[in-house]
Parts: C-alpha cells; sequence; structure tokens
C-alpha cells in the first residue's frame, strides 16, 4: 500500500502541473485575443493598424466569431475597418462570414456585410444582394447598391489599369460573370422599382451602351403614340446616338494627347491604347476615349435613362425646332474641361441644375444646344453645336459657356472650345481650349489639348504609356485617383 502511493503521488503532481500549464497557456492565449481585439477597435490609429497587420500575417479562424459582434457596432469607421480586414485576411472564410451575418437581423451588421461581401468574386454574390434590395430599411438597399457596383467595378478597373498603362491582363472570367450577374439584378430590380432614386442613380451609373438604347426605346414606347413628345424624343434619340449618352463603340482607339496648362506651364502627354471593351467600361467613370475632353452634358443623362428625368414637350413658336425640357435636381455632376483620364486641367463643374432644355431640329433631330439653369431660372450652362460633318452625323465644332461654373472651390466663368475630326470613320477630338474670365471682363487662355491619331499594325490592346516627368497637376486636378 505504501508503494503504491509513492507511485501515484508523482503521477497526481504531473497531472496537476499539466492542467496548470494548459489553463496558464489558454488562459494567456485569451488573454492576448482580448488585447488585439480592444487593438482592433481603438481610436488611436496606430493601434489599431498594428493590430489588423499582425492578423493579416496570421489570421485565426477563432477571431472571426469577435469580429460578427463587433459589426453591431454604430461606429460606421470599426465596421469598415473589421469588413476589409475580413476580406483580406480570409479570403476561404469571406463568403460564409458575410452571409451568416446577414441573420439574424442586426441593421449595423447586415448594413456592413452587404457591402463587404460586394468585394467577393464569387457568383453567389449577386444573389444574396439581390434580396437586400427589398429591405425596408434603407441603410441595406444602399449597401446592397454599393456591393452590386463593386461587382461591376472589377472590370472597369482592370480595363482603367491597362489603358495606363499599368498592367496588361485581361479580367478574368469570374470577375466579368460577378459583372453581367450585377448588370442583371439591378436591370430587374429596375423595372421593379422605377421610381426609386438610388437605384435610378446606381443603374444609371453602370448602364453601358445596350442597356441605354434598351431604356430609350423602352421609354418611348411607354408614351403616347404621335404626340409630340413621343415624335420628337425618337428623331432627337435616333440623330444622336452615336455621340450623346453611352456610345457603343465601333473599334479600338491609339492616339497621343497632350496637354498645357498656360497658368502653372505644366504639360503633359499620354498615349492611349484602347479596345473598344476598353471604351465602352471607362464609361461609367465618366471617362470618354472617343470623346477625348472631360465632357458630361445634361443630353447624356438623358440618353443614358430618360425615365427618371421626366422629360416634356415644349412647345415653340418656330416650327423647325423642337424642344424637350427635363429635371436634372439631383443628377450626378455635370462638368467640361481640358483633361484625359483621371488628369484633368481647368475642368469646371456645375452644381445645383435644375432644369435642361434641349433643342434640336425638328425634321432631321440634328442637336442645336442645350441649356441648364438652376431653381431661380439662372443659367449655369450652355453647349452650342456650330457645325457638322458632311454626312451630319458628328459635331464638327462644339462651345460650351460655364457660367455657373465652380473650379475647385471657386466660383468662375469657363468658355469650352472643341474642334473635332474624323479618322477612318471614328470622330474624335483634334483640339480644345479653355478660356476663363478674368474681373477685367476679359477672357484668357487657361489650357490647351491636341489629339494626334496614331497608326498601329494591329487593333489589340497595349498598354499606354504615361511621361511622369511633368506636372500633372492643374485647377479642378482630379490627378491620382479615377474619378468616382
Amino acid at each position: 500500500m505504501h508503494s503504491r502511493h509513492r507511485l501515484w503521488t508523482p503521477l497526481f503532481l504531473l497531472i496537476g502541473g499539466l492542467l496548470t500549464l494548459i489553463a496558464t497557456v489558454s488562459g494567456k492565449d485569451c488573454r492576448i485575443d482580448e488585447d488585439l481585439l480592444q487593438q482592433l477597435v481603438s481610436v488611436d490609429p496606430q493601434q489599431h493598424q498594428a493590430a489588423v497587420e499582425q492578423i493579416v500575417r496570421q489570421p485565426d479562424p477563432q477571431l472571426l466569431s469577435s469580429f460578427r459582434e463587433i459589426l453591431t457596432r454604430k461606429d460606421s469607421s470599426v465596421r469598415q475597418r473589421v469588413t476589409m480586414l475580413v476580406v483580406q485576411a480570409y479570403p476561404e472564410d469571406a463568403f460564409s462570414f458575410f452571409e451568416d451575418c446577414l441573420e439574424p437581423f442586426d441593421l449595423h451588421r447586415q448594413e456592413a456585410a452587404a457591402h463587404g461581401i460586394g468585394y467577393l468574386m464569387d457568383p453567389r454574390v449577386a444573389e444574396v444582394l439581390e434580396k437586400l434590395l427589398s429591405s425596408k430599411h434603407r441603410e441595406i438597399r444602399i449597401a446592397a447598391l454599393r456591393g452590386l457596383q463593386l461587382q461591376c467595378r472589377n472590370i472597369v478597373m482592370a480595363s482603367f489599369q491597362r489603358v495606363i498603362g499599368a498592367s496588361q491582363e485581361q479580367s478574368s472570367m469570374v470577375a466579368i460573370d460577378g459583372y453581367q450577374r450585377a448588370m442583371k439584378v439591378l436591370q430587374k430590380s429596375r423595372v421593379n422599382s422605377p421610381t426609386d432614386p438610388d437605384l435610378m442613380q446606381a443603374w444609371g451609373k453602370w448602364a453601358n451602351s445596350s442597356i441605354s438604347s434598351s431604356a430609350r426605346k423602352l421609354w418611348i414606347s411607354s408614351l403616347e403614340p404621335e404626340t409630340p413628345l413621343a415624335i420628337a424624343a425618337a428623331t432627337l434619340f435616333e440623330s444622336n446616338e452615336n455621340w450623346l449618352g453611352r456610345v457603343a463603340p465601333t473599334a479600338g482607339l491609339d492616339y497621343q494627347f497632350s496637354m498645357v496648362n498656360l497658368v502653372s506651364d505644366s504639360t503633359k502627354e499620354i498615349t492611349i491604347h484602347a479596345s473598344a471593351a476598353d471604351i465602352e467600361n471607362l464609361r461609367s467613370l465618366s471617362y470618354d476615349l472617343d470623346r477625348v475632353i472631360h465632357l458630361r452634358t445634361a443630353s447624356d443623362l438623358l440618353f443614358i435613362n430618360p425615365s427618371s428625368l421626366s422629360p416634356r414637350w415644349l412647345a415653340g413658336t418656330d416650327p423647325e425646332i423642337a424642344s424637350l425640357v427635363f429635371n436634372i435636381s439631383g443628377q450626378s455632376f455635370l462638368h467640361a474641361g481640358i483633361g484625359l483620364l483621371n488628369i484633368s486641367y481647368w475642368e469646371g463643374r456645375v452644381q445645383d441644375a435644375h432644369q435642361a432644355t434641349v433643342r434640336f431640329a425638328r425634321g432631321s433631330g440634328r442637336f442645336l444646344d442645350e441649356t441648364i439653369t438652376d431653381e431661380a431660372g439662372q443659367q449655369l450652362w450652355k453647349m452650342e453645336v456650330h457645325s457638322w460633318f458632311d454626312e451630319g452625323h458628328f459635331p464638327e465644332n462644339i462651345s460650351i459657356h460655364m457660367t455657373g461654373a465652380q473650379v475647385g472651390t471657386r466660383k468662375t466663368q469657363l468658355r469650352l472650345e472643341l474642334k473635332f475630326q474624323q479618322v477612318k470613320g471614328q470622330w474624335l477630338l483634334a483640339e480644345g481650349k479653355t478660356f476663363e474670365r478674368i474681373e477685367s471682363g476679359e477672357e484668357e487662355l487657361r489650357a490647351y489639348c491636341e489629339v494626334e491619331p496614331l497608326s498601329l499594325p494591329t487593333p489589340s490592346p497595349v498598354p499606354g504609356e504615361e511621361d511622369s516627368s511633368d506636372d500633372s497637376s492643374g485647377q479642378g486636378s482630379t490627378a491620382g485617383s479615377p474619378r468616382e
């Protein structure tokens, strides 16, 4: 008996020591996790950045349950931090994580999950977000729309990178599939909720040439046939669909674009090699590589989604001229100026726009001018076509007077003079000038650009070249990041 007691004593001591060690280690791990989570939600940028970096280096799946609870917090910056951390550090678990966060309902957590899941390239994303578009909470619907737009943005940013020469990679089939699924959801939702302003804005931003064309035809078919409005709108659309709105590219483009800022004496030269698909994709960022310059007009908005603008016929005294009036309150900023892609010199923007009037020849539908006014009836913008190429499909000379322009935070008056050219059936800018009215009432030339078409042996996309040796900054410059 005594010998057995001596035998069991060290064994009990060994087991007890192991249990103590396990408890200590376990307790230490818990404390480390708690400290790490506290750092992650800290308001101190250095602390939460250090926590993010540590988790990215060593992602622990056990932390996901804690992330799920953090997403119920009201602080949107913390929720966004955790959302992006899951996307980055847990790519294999991210879809199931965000899907689980949708139930049971919590407004903050569901909003974060709807946004976060949009970053994932997974064929199930669009279906999940489509269900959220019917939520009674606007915050959830907005987050779902953002997620759908992120699905569209994947191929757009790939096009942007190719055109500026940062990448030669084509969009993956997964990204293309995600874009197509997201667009189908947006189209379907537009039919189900035709008056939802948030949906209309998202749909109008991402609608491509074929979708915009369908929107015009659908709106025309909804009108009383043979009425002045139906006849005038159909004539306008048919005559100008090759240069207004989201135009379907006929081929790729190759040209040299040169800009000069006369105030800062800075220059920029960009070589563009873009496929037809790249041209189409970049229109959602308001980058029209076939127009070349930065230009977003009220007529573009009308051609993209007329049903959201409530166009109406405006009777006039001249039997040869037809007019349409439409509401553009709350629509995307209207802008014009010398620039290409994310580089702009002296670009003006129009804010507080309320109403637009487009005038055109009643018989031919040839565009004459558009005028934009604010709620008080004050003119902010007028665009005129002064001459056309022989066959009449494309304008040759356009002027834009921006009496209500805003350059940065400064109010001013700008005038753009634009001369176009035709190269192998394609419509391109030849040269553009931006003038500003100074205090004396006179105009001074602020920026100038010209375009030289290039001849290449093959139409395949080639990475663009961008000369970064000169200053790319200027009034209204958005250099460095694609415009949202």
